[in-house]
């Protein structure tokens, strides 16, 4: 998110904290509904903007969200969002690979904090013992990592697309959970043996490159 998408993000904030309770539900939807468009950040924040004004007018004049916009939001949504440009192949692309540094510099952070070797140093550092830096990643702790992104990525598309659906069964949500549950305990099981080892600043290195290029990508 650039610098002119972050002010207008944390204005409407602000004015966010105006709306009711009994127009909270159906906003928070539709700007839910919004996140998953293919629109920049920046177009994001204006509908924002402009539907948080027109929220508040009609709050002011004792008229709920409904009144104003109709009972139909995603229709109403659709019909904003086909009005302003929609994001570029590049940007597309750009957003991808911002998605992908991000996700996996925090993901490797992980893995450095809590991998045994990490532990083991920080012990005998305390203890004075001679100091070992390698630090080592196996092939389940490398497939987490990109199902990890993929399962993330999937989520946030699902329930943006489905923000105006209330209704999930108890069957469905079961069987998904059990679903990732089953491929992790594979992944922790066939998983455990070391694809490469490396020095721990050197891995360290690697996070401060993705999240450097993660921050000049989101520029874009």
């Amino acid at each position: 998110m650039n610098k002119k998408a972050k002010e207008l993000n944390r204005i409407n904030n602000k004015l966010d904290k105006q709306i009711n309770e009994e127009n909270q539900q159906a906003f928070t939807d539709m700007i839910c509904y919004i996140r998953g468009t293919n629109i920049s950040d920046y177009n994001q924040e204006v509908v924002r903007q402009d539907l948080t004004e027109m929220v508040l007018s009609a709050q002011k004049r004792g008229e709920n969200i409904s009144s104003v916009i109709g009972d139909d939001y995603k229709d109403f949504c659709d019909n904003v969002i086909a009005n302003l440009p929609h994001k570029t192949q590049k940007q597309r692309i750009i957003e991808f690979f911002d998605i992908i540094c991000l996700g996996l510099s925090i993901l490797v952070t992980i893995n450095i904090v809590t991998a045994n070797e990490t532990i083991t140093l920080i012990r005998n550092l305390l203890k004075g013992n001679p100091l070992s830096y390698n630090i080592s990643f196996s092939i389940g702790s490398i497939i987490s990592n990109v199902i990890i992104i993929i399962i993330s990525v999937a989520i946030f598309e699902y329930i943006t697309k489905k923000s105006f659906q209330y209704k999930i069964t108890f069957l469905k949500s079961f069987a998904t959970v059990l679903g990732f549950l089953l491929v992790f305990l594979m992944i922790a099981h066939f998983g455990k043996q070391t694809l490469f080892t490396t020095n721990i600043f050197i891995a360290c290195g690697a996070v401060l490159v993705l999240y450097v290029i993660h921050k000049i990508l989101d520029q874009f």
